[in-house]
């Protein structure tokens, strides 16, 4: 129909009938916005240049995914006598190689004098460790847990 209006609009016009018309003004709009749909997805201007294996991809494949252990639910355990460790479960997030990740960490107390939130161990692509040194911030991870520290988190890499 679009190929036809193209090429013979005259007579197109002449046997423009109510409901054909119609029908070719729908159809000339979902093409169209496919074609702007498909124009967006081309030009995002997402770029990673590698990931933590070194591995190179196609921006059509990333994906950034980000989450929290959840304040008073993160699993602190005790790790040498002033540090607490805890792992971060990004699973659901699919990734197919460890991607980038950046982590901080939250809580209603004390937390700003906690060293090492932003630090990341251990990165694959379902998971990470996050080791915080807690001499002047807690004595433990009852206290931790108690502060309703946690863990928050975003990743970017590659999901195909």
């Amino acid at each position: 129909a679009i190929l036809s209006v193209l090429l013979f609009p005259k007579q197109w016009y002449q046997r423009r009938v109510r409901g054909y018309f119609y029908i070719c003004l729908d159809t000339m709009l979902r093409v169209a916005s496919l074609a702007l749909m498909a124009m967006a997805l081309v030009s995002a201007d997402i770029l990673l240049v590698n990931d933590n294996d070194g591995t190179e991809g196609r921006s059509l494949c990333l994906r950034t995914c980000s989450g929290t252990t959840g304040r008073g639910e993160t699993n602190w355990v005790d790790y040498t006598t002033h540090g607490l460790r805890t792992d971060v479960d990004m699973s659901k997030c699919e990734f197919t190689s460890p991607p980038n990740v950046v982590s901080n960490i939250e809580g209603d107390g004390f937390h700003w004098m906690a060293q090492g939130g932003s630090a990341t161990y251990s990165v694959t692509p379902t998971s990470f460790q996050v080791y915080v040194y807690t001499k002047d911030a807690t004595r433990n991870r009852q206290e931790a847990k108690e502060k309703n520290w946690s863990i928050t988190w975003m990743a970017i890499g590659y999901a195909c």
